[in-house]
């Protein structure tokens, strides 16, 4: 997998667990960010990438079981939090991992990238023109 291909997944995973909440109002933090990966540096990257709305007035218990369910549809292992709010955790799959977080005034999915071949510093030079 490439470096563009993990980024891809990831970016494409966070958005459609959003598509299966009945929420509206979704903003990105930003570009997904690369990073190094593993222990030495210029050899591996992974992307975070993170995603917001103002959450639901509904039953946030309910959301977090339907990423939970979304999520376990693609592989992944799940973990769910009913303290202090609603929360899913997740790993392997299509990415490293997810949150799900139902904080107050906000709800909250960010992930992190399977870790491949690439160098970081090198990708933001290319990306920075």
């Amino acid at each position: 997998m490439s470096p563009t291909d993990a980024s891809d997944a990831l970016v494409a995973t966070v958005e459609a667990t959003a598509e299966v909440l009945d929420v509206t109002g979704w903003n990105w933090d930003g570009a997904p960010e690369v990073g190094n990966c593993g222990a030495r540096r210029g050899e591996r990257v992974n992307w975070t990438y993170g995603y917001g709305a103002p959450p639901p007035d509904g039953d946030h218990n309910a959301d977090a079981q339907k990423v939970a369910d979304y999520w376990r549809s693609l592989g992944m292992d799940v973990r769910i939090a009913e303290s202090p709010v609603p929360s899913v955790y997740a790993t392997g799959g299509p990415v490293r991992g997810l949150s799900f977080i139902t904080a107050p005034g906000d709800y909250y999915i960010a992930g992190t990238s399977l870790c491949v071949p690439g160098d970081a510093d090198e990708i933001r030079k290319q990306d920075n023109g």
